[in-house]
């Protein structure tokens, strides 16, 4: 898939927007974002169901004492962490420290510590690359937001940027994958595009791409797996009565 063809895609899409209601266009939202609340939260772990999921997003009081409890608090907080994103694009407010900072924190929130860049070195089980030791993480991340200022970076290679460092550097003690998935939606988001979500069938692939940034600093062929999930999403919007 090439980039052009998403672009041209991107202007049918804003095409169709305008001529849809407020009421048509947050539905639609809606229904995405329960979507990808599960699918992002159950990488490592799948003992809620989409339906469970959505239970619980209709009802945030509900309990599961069959499951893990954490599980339930980051199906809440990625909730709250994608409304979030959805009012800070509204807005038009790039993506800074304070906003990085204050999305972890609801992501982890009831759960851990948020909003603190970790203060010691990790070893990601059956990774290939190992994160930056922890007292590089104060540089790396100055350099990553002044990055994202570049007026040349844009498109789907700045989302794709946004997503994939943030994961090479690995800031925060937990709860990175779940960020960046969100900082890869917000950036998407801001440009006009639709957010995009993972499969688990699609895991294998997304892994790879991101090795590829990791260990081999190649962007393209994550930046060609991204167009292909937003032509799809576009296309099955485009398709929509």
């Amino acid at each position: 898939m090439k980039l052009e063809e998403v672009e041209a895609l991107k202007e049918q899409l804003l095409n169709k927007k305008k001529t849809m209601t407020k009421e048509e266009l947050q539905e639609i939202c809606e229904e995405f974002d329960k979507r990808f609340i599960y699918e992002s939260t159950s990488f490592d772990n799948d003992d809620f169901t989409f339906e469970d999921v959505n239970f619980l997003l209709e009802d945030h009081s509900r309990e599961f004492p069959d499951k893990k409890p954490n599980r339930r608090k980051e199906i809440i907080n990625n909730y709250h962490a994608i409304n979030m994103v959805h009012r800070l694009v509204g807005k038009q407010v790039e993506l800074n420290e304070s906003t990085v900072k204050d999305l972890h924190q609801i992501l982890v929130d009831g759960i851990i510590t948020g909003g603190v860049y970790r203060t010691r070195d990790l070893f990601i089980l059956g990774a290939k690359h190992v994160p930056p030791t922890y007292l590089k993480i104060f540089k790396k991340m100055d350099a990553y937001f002044h990055d994202l200022k570049n007026p040349d970076f844009t498109g789907l290679k700045k989302a794709a940027f946004a997503h994939l460092q943030l994961l090479k550097i690995y800031p925060f003690m937990d709860a990175n994958g779940r960020l960046a998935r969100l900082l890869l939606n917000y950036q998407l988001e801001l440009d006009g595009y639709l957010p995009v979500s993972i499969t688990r069938e699609q895991r294998d692939a997304y892994f790879k791409n991101i090795d590829e940034f990791k260990i081999n600093k190649k962007i393209e062929p994550f930046t060609e797996f991204l167009a292909e999930l937003e032509a799809k999403r576009i296309k099955e919007f485009l398709e929509r009565e």
